[in-house]
């Protein structure tokens, strides 16, 4: 029994000794990618990628956590790894419902319009409930620029200006898209914000169309509508039954 007990604790000392090491090397990471992005591009820069680096490493340990809660008995190791080193090739399953929110709504959730309402953000089309994260998206705190809207593209990059704050992914790697998917993987089972529901379709927003188009463009994939011809135009005309430019009458000979 004793062996057990400590064969128990052995495995234990294993999983903390990884978690230890994987998060020294995040930390590395974070730290290496601060220095490059200040040399290139200056304090400001560097402040905006060492906040994203840091949300996505508390985001991970969020999914562990998760992961251990839900996968009872899975090797601790194995999921430490898996997780943290972005190796893991499953995501949690998300729930079903035909509850839907409208842009409406969620643009009323930002603490700002009520500030009794609740505080709401989505990604990927999925509304989540993160009140109970005031001291990170209250108004006034770091992560206030997703709420009260899906910012899937921020979540995706990293990039918190207002062109990237919103739901598009087009022009994105299948990598930085997957970065949206593990953050709904977070909100989804945190053990504190709740899945309201699923964003209603999107609206058409004329400045988001033209985004799109810019990124198309830039990578090449952008096709520009056919210009109307005259004789296309005429067509046209024919096929709705508008008249035909009136000729002058013509005189009987007879």
């Amino acid at each position: 029994g004793g062996g057990g007990g400590g064969g128990g604790s052995g495995g234990g000392g294993w999983a903390r000794a990884l978690f230890s090491a994987c998060a020294q090397l995040s930390v590395v990471s974070v730290l290496l990618g601060m220095v490059m992005v200040m040399t290139l591009g200056g304090p400001e820069k560097a402040s905006d990628a060492l906040n994203y680096r840091a949300m996505r490493f508390f985001r991970d340990l969020g999914r562990v956590k998760a992961r251990r809660r839900l996968y009872a008995g899975a090797n601790a190791v194995q999921l430490y790894s898996d997780v943290l080193l972005g190796r893991e090739t499953d995501q949690l399953q998300m729930e079903e419902t035909d509850e839907v929110v409208t842009h409406e709504e969620l643009a009323q959730m930002d603490g700002l319009t009520d500030p009794n309402a609740p505080l709401w953000l989505a990604v990927r089309g999925r509304v989540y409930d993160v009140s109970k994260g005031t001291s990170f998206y209250a108004p006034g705190k770091n992560y206030h620029a997703f709420v009260g809207k899906d910012a899937t593209r921020a979540f995706c990059t990293g990039c918190l200006e207002p062109a990237c704050l919103i739901s598009s992914t087009l022009g994105l790697s299948d990598a930085q898209v997957k970065e949206a998917d593990r953050w709904a993987e977070y909100y989804e089972h945190h053990d504190k914000y709740t899945f309201v529901g699923k964003l209603e379709k999107p609206r058409v927003d004329i400045d988001e169309l033209v985004e799109e188009a810019l990124f198309a463009e830039e990578d090449g994939d952008y096709t520009a509508p056919a210009v109307p011809t005259d004789s296309s135009a005429d067509r046209k005309r024919g096929a709705t039954g508008t008249p035909e430019e009136s000729k002058p009458p013509t005189t009987d000979s007879r």
